[in-house]
């Protein structure tokens, strides 16, 4: 469980955003996955997190996103294989300029066959798509 783990799968992660692959994001996170936010806190199982996450293409897609990176910027390790990760998020747009950065605070469990996210924290995204004019679920 190293913080070179944690960055990898980030990468994947955000790699699979780019491509719009849902089955990878899917396969990222075991379930029921929990993702707090200022409206709520909402619990998924994999079909409504996929849904989810198509609806998310979209909306990044409509704010001119062409890539993403995300970068762990701190890790905790807080059992056997369990690990709080802050993860750095960045969207660009075509030129390479940034649209929009938040951190996100992800709980991740690494059962042996690598990491799975089972929580985080989206109050940082909501807050920045909101600065921007564009809350997230607007179209």
């Amino acid at each position: 469980m190293t913080k070179a783990a944690l960055n990898d799968f980030y990468a994947h992660y955000a790699d699979a955003f780019m491509r719009h692959d849902t089955d990878a994001l899917v396969a990222a996170w075991s379930f029921p996955a929990a993702i707090t936010a200022p409206g709520g806190n909402n619990v998924f199982d994999a079909a409504t997190f996929r849904r989810n996450v198509e609806a998310l293409f979209g909306f990044y897609q409509r704010q001119g996103v062409v890539t993403a990176t995300a970068t762990v910027a701190a890790m905790q390790v807080l059992g056997e294989g369990v690990v709080l990760s802050q993860t750095d998020y960045a969207m660009m747009d075509a030129d390479g300029g940034t649209i929009a950065a938040w951190q996100t605070p992800y709980l991740l469990r690494d059962a042996g066959d690598g990491f799975r996210a089972f929580a985080a924290v989206a109050d940082s995204e909501i807050a920045a798509w909101a600065a921007r004019g564009t809350p997230m679920g607007s179209r």
